[in-house]
C-alpha cells in the first residue's frame, strides 16, 4: 500500500541551509569588494579568517546541492512508485518481471487510486516549493558569480600594479649599482681632497637611495603576497558558484519534466478510478501546477525522451561516478552488472 510521505523536513532543510549559503556568499562578495578598492589597507586583512569564513560557505553551498539532488531523486522514486501502482491496477503482474526488490515490495500491496493521487498531490507539493527554491537561488548564484569575477578582475589589476611597482623598485636599484661601484672606486682612487669628498657623498647618496628602494620593495612584497592569496580563495570561489550554477539548472531540467510526468499520471488516474473519486481543493501552488500544464499545448508531449535526456543531464552532473575497481596483477577482471536506476529499472 501507499504511504503518502511528506517533504516537508527535507524541503525545510534545503530552505535553511540556501538561506545560510547566501548569507555566506553576499558577507564573501562584500569583503572582496572592500580588497578590490585602491585605498582598502592589505596590511589589515585577515587572510586565514577570510579562508575560514569562505570554506564555511562552500560547505555549505555543497551541503544545499547535496539535499536539494536527494530530494529531486526522492520525488522522482514517489513518482515511479505511484507509476507502478497505477498500472497495478489493471495488471496486477506488473512490476514482477524487474525481480528487484522494489518491485516485490510494491507487489506486496494494492494501493487505492485516492491513496496514489495523495501521494502524487504531496509529490507535487514538493516539487512546487522545490521549483519556488531553484527560482530563488539561479539568479541569486549567477549575480553572485558575476560580481566575483568582477571583483577578482580587480584585485588581479590591483596585484599586478603592485607587481609594477616591485619591479620599477629593483629596476631602479639595479641601475644605481654600477653608479655606486664607479662612485666608490672614483673615492677610493682620487687623491684630491675636495674630489675625494664630493665622490664619497655622491656615494653615500647613491647608497641611501638604494637602500630605500630596496625598503620600498621589501614593503610591497607582503601586499603582493596577501593579494595573491586573495585571488586563491577568490577563484575556488568562482569555480564553484558556476558549478552550483550549473548544478542547479541540471535539477530544475530534472524536476520541471518530472512535475509533467506527475501531473499526466494524476490525470490519468482520477479520469480511470472507478468509481470516480470526489473533487478535491487542491493547494495553490499545486492548482497553478495543473493550470500551467493544461495552458500548454505542448505538455506531456514525448514525455518518455525528453525525461531520458533530464535524467542523463542530472546524473552526469550530479550523481558521483562509481568506485574504480582495481585488478590485481594475474587476476581476471571482474565483470559487474551496470547499476539501473529506479525509473529505467520501472520502464524494463
Amino acid at each position: 500500500m501507499v504511504k503518502v510521505h511528506s517533504f516537508d523536513g527535507e524541503l525545510d532543510k534545503a530552505r535553511v541551509t540556501l538561506d545560510d549559503a547566501i548569507k555566506g556568499l553576499v558577507a564573501a562578495n562584500t569583503m572582496l569588494a572592500c580588497h578590490a578598492k585602491g585605498d582598502s589597507r592589505l596590511g589589515a586583512v585577515n587572510v586565514p579568517v577570510e579562508e575560514a569564513q569562505v570554506r564555511e560557505t562552500l560547505e555549505l553551498l555543497d551541503r544545499w546541492k547535496s539535499l536539494a539532488r536527494l530530494l529531486v531523486r526522492k520525488l522522482d522514486e514517489a513518482t515511479a512508485t505511484a507509476d507502478l501502482q497505477h498500472r497495478r491496477l489493471f495488471d496486477e503482474k506488473a512490476g514482477a518481471e524487474t525481480s528487484t526488490w522494489f518491485g516485490r515490495r510494491i507487489g506486496q500491496g494494492h494501493a487505492k487510486p485516492a491513496l496514489i493521487v495523495a501521494e502524487l498531490d504531496a509529490a507535487l507539493a514538493a516539487s512546487a516549493s522545490l521549483d519556488a527554491l531553484f527560482r530563488e537561488a539561479r539568479p541569486f548564484l549567477v549575480q553572485a558569480f558575476r560580481d566575483c569575477e568582477t571583483h577578482l578582475a580587480q584585485v588581479i589589476e590591483r596585484r599586478q600594479h603592485v607587481d609594477l611597482d616591485i619591479e620599477d623598485a629593483q629596476r631602479q636599484a639595479d641601475d644605481l649599482a654600477p653608479r655606486i661601484v664607479d662612485r666608490r672606486a672614483g673615492a677610493s682612487s682620487t687623491r684630491e681632497m675636495d674630489s675625494h669628498s664630493e665622490l664619497e657623498a655622491d656615494y653615500r647618496r647613491l647608497l641611501t637611495e638604494q637602500d630605500d628602494l630596496h625598503t620600498r620593495e621589501r614593503a610591497l612584497q607582503p601586499k603582493r603576497v596577501a593579494l595573491q592569496r586573495l585571488i586563491d580563495i577568490y577563484e575556488e570561489v568562482a569555480t564553484v558558484l558556476n558549478g552550483q550554477v550549473a548544478a542547479v539548472n541540471a535539477m530544475a531540467g530534472k524536476l520541471a519534466v518530472d512535475t509533467e510526468q506527475r501531473i499526466a499520471l494524476l490525470k490519468a488516474v482520477i479520469s480511470e478510478a472507478a468509481p470516480p473519486l470526489p473533487a478535491v481543493e487542491r493547494p495553490a501552488l499545486v492548482a497553478a501546477l495543473i493550470r500551467a500544464f493544461e495552458a500548454n499545448v505542448l505538455a506531456g508531449h514525448d514525455l518518455a525522451r525528453r525525461k531520458e535526456h533530464a535524467d542523463k543531464v542530472f546524473t552526469r552532473r550530479l550523481e558521483p561516478p562509481p568506485p574504480a575497481v582495481s585488478v590485481t596483477e594475474g587476476e581476471e577482471p571482474v565483470e559487474l552488472e551496470p547499476q539501473t536506476s529506479l525509473s529505467s529499472a520501472i520502464e524494463k
